[in-house]
């Protein structure tokens, strides 16, 4: 017996996720998805996902799923692709079949090998993440280049 075994799943089965509501896999949505409740999303969000921030709200992206904004919730549970930043309150599980591009806020994280992150790990709490502004910098006065000697930054 290894110590390492390929076939042993890392992240273990939460128990008790019920999902009021589903994002079916040949569903796509553009703009900012607000929900109260826990969530399974199959398909395609184009913007943020912003779920309560109250224990047993769950947002889960499943293996189709995708997401192209930043995701808030208590717990998150990623089996496809995100590509925002994630803030997950208490937890964040990455299965094998994730992707994300972007920083992940936790309490608590999972992942699972074969998930794949381009982004910081950032937990809750830390001086990391105190440190760091969650609001993205605005660089547009910095757009204009006629000062700079050879018309670039």
């Amino acid at each position: 017996m290894g110590f390492f075994n390929k076939n042993k799943k890392m992240i273990q089965e939460i128990p008790n996720e019920s999902f009021e509501s589903l994002i079916g896999a040949s569903t796509q949505i553009f703009g900012r998805l607000v929900v109260n409740h826990g969530i399974r999303i199959d398909g395609e969000i184009q913007g943020s996902v912003e779920a309560a921030i109250a224990p047993g709200v769950t947002v889960h992206i499943g293996h189709e799923g995708f997401v192209k904004g930043d995701l808030h919730a208590h717990r998150v549970l990623v089996n496809g692709k995100i590509d925002g930043n994630i803030y997950a309150a208490e937890r964040c599980d990455l299965f094998e079949t994730s992707r994300v591009r972007g920083d992940i806020h936790y309490g608590v994280m999972g992942i699972e090998h074969g998930a794949e992150i381009y982004g910081e790990l950032l937990k809750k709490g830390s001086q990391t993440l105190s440190a760091k502004s969650v609001y993205p910098a605005d660089f547009s006065q910095y757009n204009d280049t006629s000062d700079s000697p050879n018309g670039s930054l």
